[in-house]
């Protein structure tokens, strides 16, 4: 980084000559103002947003046909009209299923 000072000096010379039709002007009473400007160096932080994550999420349902060998099934069902409930069961060697009434 640059920065730029500005400063104004003011010298006197010894000069021995005579004076000429343009030096009559620099006799007369006058105010010269001179200004000096500088630059500063401000250091200041922002926030600054450089970059951004995205988190997504993918969700797939399947479905699967399952193949296998039922050995035995239990089915409990509840006659409500009756209030009375039944269990079946059936095995893979005696394919008849039974019942057997539950009180």
């Amino acid at each position: 980084m640059n920065l730029r000072q500005e400063r104004v000096s003011v010298e006197r010379r010894a000069v021995d000559r005579p004076v000429t039709g343009g030096d009559e002007a620099l006799f007369r009473d006058r105010t010269i103002d001179a200004v000096e400007r500088s630059e500063e160096a401000v250091v200041s932080k922002d926030a600054r947003v450089k970059e951004e994550v995205v988190v997504k999420k993918d969700v797939e349902d399947q479905t699967q046909i399952v193949h296998d060998k039922v050995r035995r099934t239990e089915v409990d069902v509840e006659d409500e009209r009756t209030n009375r409930a039944v269990v079946g069961t059936s095995d893979k060697s005696n394919p008849t299923p039974r019942r057997s009434p539950l009180e």
